[in-house]
């Protein structure tokens, strides 16, 4: 079945079986499809709950996550998230509606079909490792929440622990690892219905693997025996082994805009960071050889027409929006994050007074959730923690910056890049290995790397960030949160509970005990948090 009739048919049935009070309504219509296939459901949850959508990407990430790393920065006087204030409404839209609505009922309302059609069991392992992606996402975001009552026909539903859901991922994933091992026989073959992987079952059982491991990773600091088990285990299975393995999601065809970062490079409404431009310019001895593949010039300085113009440039994050129209911030002075991947002329030197554009025709590039650059990064840092089955941290820390220089290039014009200067990028100065360092320096320079490796992945560099501190960020240049003080150094930790949530679940979501007695709030940390930054 083609892949944009099988949205259909799911749509359809999801009207058919629609509910009206919130994500947790789940009475039965008598006229409702009793029976709904995995090879429906898998692909309307990774298209909706993955945020394919622009305008749901929009809302979950470039307008929070992205801020919040910072890889971009706010430059449209209509959005103040990088300010910190918080917008329930895009939270809503973007994170909890996607996540409750199309991974946690999708799951829930195909399991009685898989037991009567063991032929689906495969499909069903696969979408436990596509809740599980999303689950580690939302906890990350929120610390506790709705979780093991969440999908089952309640409509007030306790909230649970980040250490609980954190130890529960483990156990989904490793089962549904077990259960994808056993080749079990008359399985549906998957092609288009699977927008990650066509169904090549071995590579979802090492991105399982691999999550498994970046789970660990997480929990290292706050509960390190569970990590080291966890992560031990994960790295006796097989992880993902190069770029060929990378987990993203490829938007059906046809599908103008391909992917949804690449619209929102067409609305001028962000611009990178200070932080990003700064690390790609000076963080090295030499400039990252990235840095054409991530950035473009500023149009300033292309056409010409200021002589004070510079050819690389990055917005503070947090400018009050009364500042937003100077000069030293508008977007012409300014260089765009475009990316590696999104079909761009790359700063070509024959361009001339034209500015390059989205190619909306180009060979579309999966949204990222888990590459390889990341895989050796988090090897890197278990070898640094002595983790049995880790390797070398070195080779480790070097495969994944040179995985991500090639992973970057794949679709990138000849010209647009050079490799004459990988090896000094890699060998000197700030960035060259050096185990008499000790720990932490490496670990800098690991989540460093890691921070640009897994570009735009910009959940994963949030939370990482907000793990271990690294890489160092700049608070922001105004907080309209009265609980966050940048002038002390202070960022954002976690976003609020939606208003939905706290009106029509108000005894759990506003329970004071929740997320280790500290409530909720922008400025509460989430349980792995351990405050290595303010």
């Amino acid at each position: 079945m083609k892949l944009h009739k099988i949205l259909i048919t799911l749509l359809t049935a999801a009207t058919i079986s629609s509910c009206t009070n919130g994500f947790e309504d789940m009475n039965k219509d008598p006229l409702a499809v009793s029976e709904i296939s995995p090879d429906l459901s898998l692909p309307y949850m990774q298209y909706h709950g993955f945020h394919i959508v622009y305008g749901d990407y929009q809302r979950a990430a470039l307008l929070y996550s992205f801020l919040y790393c910072q890889y971009m920065a706010n430059t449209s006087s209509a959005f103040t998230s990088d300010n910190y204030v918080f917008n329930s409404s895009w939270a809503e839209r973007g994170l909890w509606t996607p996540y409750y609505q199309q991974m946690v009922k999708r799951i829930r309302e195909i399991e009685p079909t898989v037991e009567k059609h063991p032929e689906y069991n495969d499909m069903y392992q696969i979408m436990r490792i596509n809740l599980a992606i999303s689950t580690i996402r939302m906890t990350d975001t929120f610390g506790d929440i709705p979780y093991f009552q969440a999908g089952k026909g309640e409509t007030l539903i306790p909230y649970d622990s980040q250490k609980d859901i954190y130890y529960d991922v483990f156990k989904e994933l490793t089962e549904a690892v077990d259960e994808l091992k056993q080749k079990k026989s008359e399985q549906l073959k998957y092609s288009t219905e699977d927008l990650i992987y066509q169904g090549d079952v071995d590579k979802w059982i090492k991105l399982a693997n691999s999550l498994r491991l970046r789970a660990a990773i997480r929990l290292s600091f706050i509960d390190p025996e569970k990590a080291r088990t966890e992560g031990e285990l994960a790295l006796k299975e097989a992880l993902l082994a190069s770029n060929a393995d990378n987990a993203g999601v490829t938007p059906p065809q046809p599908n103008r805009w391909l992917n949804p970062l690449l619209y929102s490079l067409t609305v001028d409404e962000a611009r990178a960071s200070e932080t990003m431009v700064n690390m790609l310019q000076n963080y090295g001895a030499v400039a990252d050889p990235r840095l054409t593949l991530i950035l473009s010039q500023s149009q300033a300085w292309v056409k010409g027409e200021d002589n004070n113009a510079v050819q690389w440039k990055g917005v503070p994050n947090g400018v009050p929006v009364t500042e937003l129209s100077l000069e030293e911030y508008d977007n012409s002075h300014n260089s765009g994050i475009w990316g590696y991947m999104w079909g761009y002329d790359w700063n070509s030197a024959n361009q001339g007074d034209k500015v390059s554009k989205p190619n909306t025709a180009a060979d579309p590039t999966p949204l990222g959730l888990m590459n390889y650059s990341e895989v050796c990064f988090l090897k890197a840092e278990a070898a640094l923690r002595g983790w049995q089955g880790a390797g070398d941290a070195q080779t480790n820390y070097e495969n994944g910056i040179r995985a991500s220089f090639e992973e970057m290039r794949v679709k990138a014009p000849k010209d647009s890049y050079t490799k004459d200067y990988d090896d000094d990028y890699i060998t000197q100065g700030n960035v060259a290995w050096n185990d008499a360092d000790g720990f932490e320096a490496n670990l800098e320079r690991i989540i460093t790397q890691k921070w640009l490796g897994i570009y735009p992945n910009s959940e994963e560099a949030w939370a990482e960030f907000r793990r271990t501190g690294y890489p160092k960020l700049s608070p922001v240049k105004q907080s309209l949160e009265p609980t966050i003080n940048p002038a002390n150094g202070e960022f954002i930790k976690k976003l609020r509970y939606v208003d939905n949530e706290i009106n029509n679940n108000k005894e759990y979501a506003t329970d004071p005990a929740l997320n280790g007695g500290q409530g909720d709030g922008l400025s509460v940390r989430v349980w792995w948090d351990t405050a290595r930054y303010k």
